[in-house]
């Protein structure tokens, strides 16, 4: 594992270094770049992740085979909410595909990147985390929950040591799905170019990670790919 720490940068799926020397490094390790603050912090699509210093901002940058990509996304979903629930004994509520709530407000962001080379595929997975600032109104912060102020280093660094000694861990789909299921929040609108504008029933996840949702009474399938 490799960790690059910056004071300032526009966004930590920036590219750091060559292409060519970012294979190199992740053809035997992962590479975790943090910021303590972000002036263009990215979010899904087009939009923008408000990064004032007090918060974690990391990206994971791992190559895997292009099959796992998919399901690495919400792995890293799963490992952050079990993080959370073991050291805080705070029990987040997971926002399908890839965002965590506390009381409906959001705490974590994840957003993902892929360059996909023949069977391989090099991710760009970006986490944002309140930890001592909520800096929109419907975001709540780590400080709000527990009202105690973090040391966001030494956080971090749990952080990253936990999922980085959990990421290689083998855990079946049936039992990522159920962990998800149980902690899901379904009460949210999707951002879906077709269904956004409907009322829309959340049902569960599937076992393909696609979200089973109901459009008066009429249940379909969507996908990760599909939403903006």
């Amino acid at each position: 594992m490799y960790k690059v720490i910056f004071d300032s940068i526009s966004s930590t799926q920036d590219k750091i270094i060559s292409f060519n020397n970012y294979k190199k490094i992740l053809k035997n390790n992962n590479l975790y770049i943090q910021s303590f603050r972000q002036i263009k912090g990215t979010g899904r699509g087009k939009k923008k992740w408000s990064s004032p210093k007090g918060n974690i901002y990391l990206t994971i940058n791992q190559k895997l085979k292009a099959s796992y990509a998919l399901r690495n996304n919400f792995y890293i979903c799963y490992l952050i909410h079990k993080f959370f629930k073991i050291n805080y004994n705070t029990n987040l509520e997971y926002k399908w595909p890839n965002d965590l709530f506390f009381k409906k407000k959001k705490i974590v962001g994840v957003v993902v990147k892929s360059t996909i080379l023949g069977n391989n595929s090099y991710l760009k997975t970006g986490i944002g985390i309140n930890i001592n600032n909520s800096p929109i109104v419907d975001s709540v912060s780590l400080f709000r929950i527990i009202n105690e102020k973090s040391n966001i280093l030494d956080l971090s660094n749990a952080i990253i040591d936990f999922i980085e000694h959990n990421l290689s861990k083998k855990i079946s789909n049936n039992k990522l799905v159920r962990y998800l299921n149980k902690n899901m929040l379904r009460d949210f609108k999707l951002n879906h170019p077709i269904f956004g504008k409907n009322i829309i029933e959340i049902l569960t996840v599937n076992e393909d990670l696609s979200l089973k949702i109901k459009i008066d009474d009429v249940t379909k399938n969507i996908f990760f790919g599909e939403l903006v």
